[in-house]
């Protein structure tokens, strides 16, 4: 995302300049590597971001969802970018610790009860939002998305 970390560039506020740059680098991608298909993974913030460029790029075949945040105070961040992802057809995993901090397992649950596509949901049992991205769950993080892309 823009600004963040050693990322260069300034955070949108509405989010929509960051899929713009999803859009793009898709693009790039599939015009310049010897590829057809993209998988698109999206980490905490960058997961409604990721989600809402699914749809814009037809070489992306499915999404991985690590943290998205569906909750309450999250949604006014980012509560519009929520439908895209929800009614893509396209494949959907969702990875979130059960103790997550900005989404509830039922705020998950309810939320991909209405979705389009076919959608997979892993629950990493007591971890946090932020413990879900550290090293510590690299391996995991890894083993499951390597498996989602083996079932496309």
């Amino acid at each position: 995302m823009r600004g963040v970390g050693r990322s260069t560039g300034k955070a949108s506020l509405t989010g929509f300049a960051e899929v713009e740059d999803v859009t793009a680098v898709c693009k790039w991608v599939s015009e310049n590597l010897p590829t057809n298909r993209i998988l698109l993974v999206g980490s905490s913030a960058g997961a409604p971001i990721a989600g809402s460029a699914v749809d814009e790029i037809e070489e992306v075949v499915g999404y991985v969802s690590l943290g998205y945040p569906f909750g309450m105070m999250a949604s006014i961040l980012f509560g519009r970018h929520h439908k895209a992802i929800l009614k893509s057809p396209k494949p959907k995993l969702f990875v979130m610790g059960t103790r997550d901090g900005f989404t509830s397992v039922k705020q998950l649950q309810n939320k991909l009860s209405s979705a389009a596509g076919r959608v997979e949901t892993h629950l990493i049992e007591g971890a946090s939002h932020f413990q879900m991205e550290g090293p510590a769950y690299d391996a995991q993080m890894v083993n499951l998305i390597l498996d989602f892309i083996a079932s496309l």
